[in-house]
């Protein structure tokens, strides 16, 4: 107790440079602090995106996950409503489950033969109902906006496709797509028929069990792919709206439709078959208690099976995660290095000036071990309130200045925007450790010139008396 007594009248003893150090070390811990919210915040935005997207977990067959695209039909899940309708019956899942829901991935060309127009195209089957409450998730209490469905149980035959497909196939006018270079329009003999005869039958083949068509004014584009047993499969799909896409590539691909639909188009009008069935829980700390219970559950099933969680389905969703943990090290380095130089400064111009007072201590009793503990209190002491007037220069400026700034960005991978924000207070061991890490950095920035002062001969230092 005495030596933090001493510690603490030597730093209000010059006190314009101990300001001066203070606020070196308390802007540092402000930069870190705020930095380290925002990435957090980032982050819990980011995952609850990639949730709504693709939920927690996937049950697929073995495989599906690299070969799956390549033969939907091989590696689909034929009792797939067996499987959702087992886990949630499941008592343990039942306490974790938001839904459980099969998706069905589709793959081929999307053509729009009025204009002549046809391209590649990658979508995906939902349940309407199921997708609506997935895309409501919010377990990280962001916030956020649910995100649109434009997939309607009313309309089986109605689906939603990118702006940049929509671009690609000529239909940025009748879609009121926004930043949209029309297609260059191609000479048609108005004597060839619109479509291919044999493509036309197929496609009133597939829409024969569907109860109503798509009207003759709907905008609409017929979908065809390589169906389950190898022979193509066509159906026409009424577009509903252009949703932009995150991704150049994807939103040039992107195709949303009901299950039903894609089901059609995949296995025919009977067919039934998902890719996997996908899982979202109340919570994402959750994850490995729901995948070993799912496994349980499962684990007698006909089929190999596999449970995939979102960081394997979205791996890129670690990656950027890297990427901001990598840049708030690099920013935590920086801090640290000035306030080791800071301190370090202050430390050694205050052993300078006080030479004749160490002397005089050693003189009275004070040991080496005395006059070290000393000045690194006190450096301890610089950091340690320093980081604190930074903590709370942090919590003001994020929660009551940023967080309310209306302040948006647009992550890698989305298309709408989401508010800038940090999250400061909702860490509260985040903030201690701030504190205590900087106190660490001062004192350890203190501990040469602590040294060097207990070193100094008695009768060399009183000569500076």
């Amino acid at each position: 107790m005495k030596l933090l007594s001493i510690a603490w009248r030597n730093i209000l003893r010059n006190r314009r440079r101990t300001v001066f150090t203070l606020a070196a070390v308390a802007v540092s811990a402000t930069a870190m602090l705020l930095l380290g919210g925002y990435v957090k915040a980032t982050v819990r935005a980011l995952e609850t995106d990639t949730v709504r997207q693709v939920g927690h977990l996937q049950i697929m067959a073995k495989g599906f996950l690299e070969f799956g695209r390549g033969n939907a039909g091989r590696f689909a899940l034929r009792d797939h409503e067996a499987i959702a309708a087992a886990l949630r019956a499941d008592p343990v899942l039942q306490s974790l489950l938001v839904t459980a829901t099969p998706v069905l991935q589709v793959q081929g060309v999307a053509g729009n033969y009025a204009e002549g127009t046809s391209t590649n195209f990658a979508g995906s089957g939902w349940d309407p109902q199921a997708r609506s409450l997935m895309l409501e998730w919010d377990g990280n209490h962001m916030r956020l906006p649910p995100g649109a469905v434009f997939i309607s149980e009313d309309k089986p035959h109605a689906g939603v496709i990118g702006a940049g497909l929509a671009q690609l196939l000529g239909l940025c006018e009748v879609l009121a797509v926004k930043d949209c270079v029309p297609v260059h329009q191609a000479t048609v003999d108005a004597s060839t028929p619109v479509m291919a005869s044999d493509l036309a039958q197929l496609t009133q083949r597939a829409m024969e069990p569907v109860r109503a068509e798509p009207a003759e004014q709907a905008v609409s584009v017929e979908l065809m792919s390589s169906g389950a047993t190898g022979a193509p499969n066509v159906v026409r799909m009424e577009v509903l709206r252009a949703q932009r896409q995150g991704a150049r590539e994807f939103d040039a691909m992107f195709i949303g439709m009901p299950l039903a639909l894609a089901q059609r188009l995949l296995f025919g009008p009977q067919g039934k078959g998902a890719s996997a069935v996908v899982l979202q829980l109340k919570d994402s700390g959750d994850i490995e208690r729901a995948k070993a219970r799912v496994q349980a559950v499962l684990g007698t099933h006909a089929t190999p099976l596999e449970v995939h969680d979102f960081h394997t389905i979205q791996p890129n969703f670690d990656q950027v995660v890297a990427m901001f943990t990598a840049i708030f090290r690099f920013v935590t380095v920086l801090m640290a290095v000035v306030t080791l130089f800071t301190v370090a400064n202050t430390i050694n111009m205050a052993v300078n000036e006080r030479i004749g007072e160490i002397g005089s201590l050693r003189a009275i009793g004070f040991t080496q071990g005395h006059v070290r503990g000393m000045f690194l209190i006190e450096g301890a002491l610089i950091g340690a309130i320093g980081a604190g007037v930074g903590a709370l220069s942090a919590i003001g400026l994020g929660e009551y200045v940023i967080n309310r700034s209306g302040l948006r960005w647009t992550p890698p991978g989305r298309s709408a925007a989401v508010p800038i924000a940090v999250d400061i207070l909702g860490n509260p061991a985040f903030i201690a450790t701030a504190i205590v890490l900087f106190a660490l950095l001062a004192c350890a920035s203190s501990w040469w010139p602590a040294r060097r002062a207990s070193r100094l001969e008695i009768v060399e230092a009183l000569r500076h008396v």
